[in-house]
């Protein structure tokens, strides 16, 4: 392009020097015939120039935000302004012509300020008595929608009105910062050529190019579905004749119009190359080319829709969490306020990253689907965490899609998380709630193999003390547990493979139902409830082995992946890392990794769990295949008759997985009757049996499987030393 400079040869101080001189005629009232011009108001602009700052601070362009999955992949996009800032190289050489060819064909050969476009904007509209218009370089319209974003960024709706009035002062404001820009950026890359490079680089991307497309990549993904580096003669001239009025001329919303300007911009690109060559790297066009041009339609079918926010995204549950994180206090590094950090989400192009496997949620998904429809009166649920860091790598429910239109299953709620996070009220968890209480009786010494207690099939608990949060108290009413099939005298390994019921309330009577309470507390278990209610609050109710709470799946992961991490509990967390636009990283929040427990003490509890997916445990036919060690606990809600939630929860030592079915007590289908799993029908024509091993387990099955393969070196357990036989012997036999 040395043309081009050669061309340019005005130096900025010339530019600044024809500033001062348009002023100055303007005020002196010396265009004649014109002398009225000279008005209070111009006086006043020539008088307070010298007190304008000779530059302006650029912002990064608003740019939207992405969500990545772990194999990189967009999960989703946050924006206002739908742009993705492209560098001049990868925009097409066409497209670039065009837009100089309909704004400032003339922009390599003159300076910030075109001396031949002032005069004729003047003597073209002195007459009429406006002198805002007209006359402007590219680099001044750039200049204009700088201040335009400044103010938008600031939330100034008084500056944002500023920058685009039609008054002589913003005319004259334009003129120098414009100049003070290209000497700047002149001063920056060596030359006046790359300046002017940089000047249409930017302008390409911070134009709005209608129908929501800022920028001309978003806007060739928009209208054509290519990059901006594909752009073609007829698609280019298309958005180059956009940018002056986008609203009135966007071939979506009026197509005829936005052709009718595309020929415009055309006969422009002709009428230029005709008159000699002007723009380097595209050839001369010919009139059978611009014909060729307008002879080609707008085609509708390559328009793609507004993907912003989590409705459109590829899972838009998982990206609602990240939203909520992303907006809370947690996250005040992007923000003082909920407000400030969605400002920065929507506009400072920031690269989030999750650990969601799409194979693996994909697995969890379609396990899911083929079961449970969205319209069922049922939902199922599917979480997985590393236990050895919290992160969240998959979260799967069966009504998949967000919106209102309830008839069809979709839904706002994210079944998986609690109310404050976009959840729905909880789900009680049956017998997954013996792992606390196992849990409590080892970390007081009780021995697995040496507990034994006689577990009748059927038992009533009136009269017997128990150790609340409040003292210990006797039961007054009658309360009658009942086993599932498996009766008599074992110990605590042999109770917990095939979840006997009658055992574990033998053992909450003294390990004590507060320790087993606080036990949950300290693995990471809370209630779904956002009322403020704890755990600590059923310190005094007996049937709290038997998982009569409502509590959400992601919590349920969170507990039991404390006893896989030996007793450190992380907090679940959902972003891995989260980038600026210039690579700066920004913290993310901790997933505050603890030791809440004692690591014998959580070593005893998965020596205890390994037997429920061993040969005879109620889940070893959802055993993984392989060699890895694993652990886990089955649980049915409700009484032996009426099974209102069927829950699979175990892991290995690098993975929890949760897989939930429960009915919707939300649903109307409910109303009347008794709220059962067992005999439900569901659209597939499926009758579900109400049996967690079978039923929500085939899920978690899918969903490890899934991921398993992708840890190189799997861990083990680590080996249980009992800490003493005291309180074993002291029970044996009760």
């Amino acid at each position: 392009m040395s043309d081009r400079q050669s061309g340019a040869r005005t130096n900025s101080m010339m530019m600044f020097l024809l500033v001062s001189i348009v002023c100055g005629v303007v005020v002196a009232g010396m265009w004649m015939p014109f002398a009225g011009v000279a008005s209070a108001g111009t006086k006043t602009v020539a008088a307070n120039l010298q007190n304008v700052p000779a530059d302006l601070t650029v912002p990064q362009q608003a740019e939207g935000s992405r969500v990545l999955l772990a194999d990189g992949s967009a999960l989703a996009e946050f924006y206002d302004q739908n742009r993705e800032y492209v560098a001049l190289d990868q925009i097409s050489p066409m497209m670039q012509k065009a837009q100089l060819a309909v704004e400032d064909h003339r922009f390599y050969s003159h300076g910030a300020i075109d001396l031949q476009g002032v005069l004729r904007a003047l003597a073209g509209n002195v007459a009429g008595g406006d002198i805002s218009g007209g006359g402007s370089t590219l680099t001044q319209q750039y200049i204009k929608q700088v201040r335009i974003q400044l103010a938008q960024d600031n939330n100034d709706a008084e500056a944002e009105a500023a920058a685009q009035e039609a008054t002589l002062s913003r005319k004259i404001l334009e003129m120098r910062y414009a100049v003070a820009l290209e000497e700047q950026l002149t001063n920056q890359l060596g030359s006046l050529e790359a300046a002017k490079d940089q000047i249409l680089e930017r302008y390409l991307n911070i134009s709005y190019y209608g129908d929501g497309a800022y920028g001309v990549q978003a806007a060739a993904q928009h209208y054509f579905g290519i990059n901006a580096s594909e752009l073609n003669l007829e698609q280019s001239a298309m958005l180059a004749g956009l940018v002056q009025s986008p609203s009135q001329t966007d071939p979506v919303n009026n197509t005829e119009a936005g052709i009718e300007r595309r020929n415009v911009v055309l006969d422009q690109m002709l009428r230029w190359d005709q008159e000699g060559a002007w723009f380097e790297g595209v050839d001369q066009l010919t009139q059978e080319d611009v014909d060729a041009a307008k002879a080609t339609g707008f085609d509708l079918s390559r328009v793609t829709e507004d993907s912003s926010g989590c409705t459109a995204a590829r899972y838009p549950f998982i990206c609602q969490y990240v939203e909520n994180v992303l907006l809370s206090d947690q996250m005040a590094d992007l923000g003082s306020t909920a407000e400030e950090r969605q400002r920065t989400l929507y506009r400072g192009g920031l690269t989030i990253q999750t650990v969601i496997n799409p194979a693996t949620q994909d697995a969890a998904q379609d396990a899911i689907s083929a079961l449970v429809n969205p319209t069922d009166p049922a939902v199922s649920v599917a979480v997985m965490t590393d236990p050895k860091t919290g992160l969240i790598k998959a979260m799967a429910q069966s009504r998949p899609v967000m919106g209102d239109n309830t008839e069809a299953g979709e839904t706002y709620y994210n079944y998986a998380v609690d109310e404050s996070m976009g959840g729905a009220e909880g789900y009680q968890a049956g017998s997954t709630f013996k792992a606390f209480v196992a849990a409590a009786a080892i970390d007081q010494g009780f021995i697995p193999d040496q507990t034994i207690y006689n577990a009748p099939s059927t038992k009533n608990w009136a009269g017997t003390t128990f150790r609340g949060c409040n003292g210990d108290f006797s039961l007054v009413d009658s309360w009658q547990v009942s086993n599932s099939w498996k009766t008599g005298s074992m110990n605590l390994n042999t109770a917990m493979a095939y979840s006997v019921n009658n055992y574990f309330v033998a053992l909450e009577r003294d390990a004590g139902i507060c320790a087993s309470v606080q036990m949950a507390e300290k693995v990471g278990m809370k209630l779904s409830s956002s009322d403020g209610s704890t755990l600590e609050d059923y310190g005094d109710v007996a049937s709290f082995t038997l998982g009569a709470l409502n509590v959400t799946p992601l919590s349920m992961a969170e507990a039991y992946a404390t006893f896989a991490n030996r007793g450190v509990h992380c907090d679940p967390i959902i972003l891995s890392s989260i980038t600026t636009e210039s690579g700066t990283e920004v913290p993310v929040p901790s997933a505050n990794c603890q030791q809440v427990i004692d690591e014998n003490t959580a070593d005893g509890v998965n020596s205890v769990l390994k037997s429920v997916l061993q040969s005879g445990g109620t889940g070893y036919a959802q055993r993984l295949s392989g060699d890895y060690d694993q652990a886990g606990k089955t649980g049915t809600a409700g009484s032996t008759d009426t099974e209102s939630a069927v829950w699979f929860n175990a892991y290995t030592p690098d993975l929890e997985g949760v897989a939930m079915i429960s009915v919707d007590s939300g649903d109307d289908y409910w109303t009347g009757r008794s709220k059962t799993l067992t005999g439900l029908q569901l659209a597939n024509g499926t009758y579900l049996s109400g049996n967690s091993t079978t039923e929500s387990g085939s899920i978690w099955r899918s969903m490890m499987s899934a991921e398993i393969g992708n840890i190189a070196n799997p861990s083990g357990f680590a080996g249980y030393t009992p800490k003493s036989s005291t309180q074993s012997e002291l029970y044996t036999g009760r």
